[in-house]
């Protein structure tokens, strides 16, 4: 049973993400109970253990390739399967890598910009624990490594067996995999953006399957009566679409939200001690 606790007022966020400083962040705007990526969650799977379709997995991964280099040239060379998942990522395509982020704050947004009459998730773990299962102990940032090689190459191979052997692993990965990714885009360094990587659906090999101790895994609760003025002071520190999507959608929709969160005053002076 995942641990899970309700966030009761801002400076619980505060609290968490000073105190959890090597944690990921992941905010989801209503309650999910998981932490699946895209490609394994409905429409696509209808059962994530009995029921996913590996051939739609590979089918937009193929469709992608094959049509957009019609409309750009600044593309991952064809064989660089990690980079091209990034892409499809980033333009909303579902893929097997799952978004989360360093920056509470951030995690914090998404789960509060949207759905105002749901309750929202903010989910938090140790990524290292999940990495553990690989006998990795730490973060890999390279795409060379094997393990991320071969869970990014999966989706283009028919045969696991055969792959494992070709990057010289002892055994297929079953476990998804915690790793830093290359500031290709601008978005992904703003939202301080960091992916786990998940292999084809097996029983047992979840993270809130893998990860059971509250230490390294933790969901929280945020009630839909404060989505508002979260949203408020989040935008009073910084964190809005323009700042978070560096384009001029993101813009348009930091202009639009504005009469909703626009603030003004001093905090109460009663809350400070005064300088002499």
């Amino acid at each position: 049973m995942i641990r899970t606790s309700v966030i009761e007022k801002f400076d619980n966020i505060i609290k968490i993400g000073t105190t959890l400083k090597e944690n990921w962040y992941r905010g989801h705007s209503s309650i999910i109970e998981e932490l699946t990526p895209g490609i394994y969650r409905k429409p696509y799977s209808n059962k994530i253990y009995q029921e996913f379709r590996s051939d739609i997995e590979f089918q937009y991964a193929e469709d992608f390739k094959r049509k957009a280099p019609s409309i750009s040239t600044n593309l991952p060379e064809i064989d660089n399967h990690i980079e091209w998942l990034f892409l499809m990522q980033h333009h909303g395509v579902p893929t097997r890598l799952l978004d989360w982020t360093e920056n509470i704050l951030v995690a914090t947004f998404f789960a509060v910009e949207s759905d105002l009459d749901k309750d929202a998730e903010l989910w938090t773990f140790l990524p290292w624990k999940l990495n553990e299962q690989h006998g990795f102990y730490g973060l890999p940032s390279n795409s060379k490594n094997k393990t991320l090689q071969f869970l990014s190459h999966e989706i283009f191979h028919s045969n696991p067996e055969k792959l494992k052997e070709e990057f010289g692993l002892s055994e297929t990965p079953k476990a998804p995999m915690a790793f830093l990714p290359p500031l290709l885009h601008p978005r992904i360094s703003v939202q301080q953006s960091c992916f786990t990587i998940h292999p084809n659906p097996q029983k047992g090999y979840s993270i809130t399957e893998i990860i059971t101790d509250s230490k390294f895994l933790m969901r929280y609760i945020i009630p839909k009566e404060l989505k508002k003025t979260f949203r408020r002071n989040l935008n009073n520190l910084g964190i809005t679409y323009r700042t978070l999507f560096p384009d001029l959608d993101g813009l348009a929709k930091s202009l639009k939200d504005k009469e909703d969160i626009i603030a003004w005053g001093q905090p109460d002076a009663l809350i400070f001690k005064e300088y002499k």
